[in-house]
């Protein structure tokens, strides 16, 4: 199942997922095997117009440009300013070198992406071999690989991302141990926990919500004989797990600090990372100023502030 990004990181990402080499359909290209694997580093604003590809294509037959460029190291990069896409995106590209056209490509069903679209800057990774193909394909379209000089962009200044507020242990909070925070994908999740009858109750779209000022990431709550279940999406890497939460409350927002464990059962190559994006649960106490709580913050950073809306059972 294609898996939803409901919020954007602030930051450049080198996005990477774990996949399996095998995968035999993407975005809208075709399985090739034999595939080397990409980083895609991805502009991490949104182009203010939104009519980038449609603005560019107009008028013109020509083929879109993409341009043959260098990292400050030396290695070989294709970029391709203005191009339609995921606001975000969590996969494992892969390049297929097909006579003098080079393909890039990803398996959605195994890849995670967010709700919404924008014009962004792409800039793909090459092996210096492939610096030599005349043409570029990604996502069905195909452009005119050049060596001219890319055009630039002004820099933008990012905003700092403020850190969640600390709390001390001594003052009031929950603590539960009935949570499910990991990547799912191949493990087993421990069926006596409050927080497993919800997990899959909801489906990836009810995690998000559009209002005027753009997509919103939702935690949903499930009330409970006293207790609430609350699940929403986020991130984690393969090789760890949640095996708590401290859950603190300052106004109508809750602070929940997770304690992040190492999964021994998972071996990574040396030097190589992997994360993945999906939904994770705790229990919550559902009383007092917990239960009153309009928002919710995972972990330390304030990137995303959930908005708690109710969840239906299904």
């Amino acid at each position: 199942m294609k898996k939803i990004l409901i919020g954007v990181s602030a930051i450049s990402l080198a996005l990477l997922a774990c996949s399996d080499d095998s995968s035999s359909n993407s975005n809208g290209n075709h399985a090739l095997t034999g595939s080397n694997h990409v980083d895609l580093q991805m502009a991490s604003k949104c182009l203010d117009n939104g009519l980038g590809v449609l603005y560019k294509k107009a008028g013109s037959d020509e083929l879109d440009k993409a341009y043959l460029v260098e990292d400050s190291t030396g290695n070989n990069q294709i970029l391709v300013p203005e191009l339609n896409d995921y606001c975000d995106i969590m996969a494992d590209f892969k390049s297929k070198r097909l006579g003098d056209t080079l393909e890039i490509w990803f398996n959605l069903e195994e890849a995670a992406v967010t709700n919404c679209m924008c014009i962004k800057d792409h800039l793909f990774s090459i092996k210096s071999s492939d610096a030599d193909a005349k043409y570029f394909k990604y996502s069905g379209d195909v452009f005119a690989v050049t060596s001219e000089p890319a055009p630039g962009r002004p820099e933008i200044e990012e905003p700092t991302m403020p850190d969640a507020p600390e709390f001390d242990e001594s003052e009031p909070h929950q603590h539960t141990t009935d949570v499910i925070g990991k990547c799912r994908s191949g493990s087993v999740d421990d069926e006596s926990l409050l927080s497993y009858k919800y997990i899959d109750v909801a489906g990836w779209n009810d995690y998000s919500e559009t209002t005027e000022n753009g997509s919103i990431p939702l935690a949903l709550k499930y009330e409970d004989e006293g207790d609430a279940v609350l699940v929403m999406e986020t991130s984690f890497s393969c090789d760890e797990y949640v095996s708590s939460v401290n859950v603190f409350v300052s106004n109508d927002t809750l602070f929940v600090k997770p304690k992040i464990s190492k999964d021994e059962s998972v071996k990574l190559p040396p030097g190589e990372g992997c994360g993945c994006y999906t939904t994770a649960a705790f229990k919550l106490e559902n009383e007092g100023v917990y239960a009153d709580a309009k928002y919710m913050v995972f972990g330390n950073h304030m990137e995303f502030v959930y908005t708690l809306k109710p969840g239906t059972e299904k």
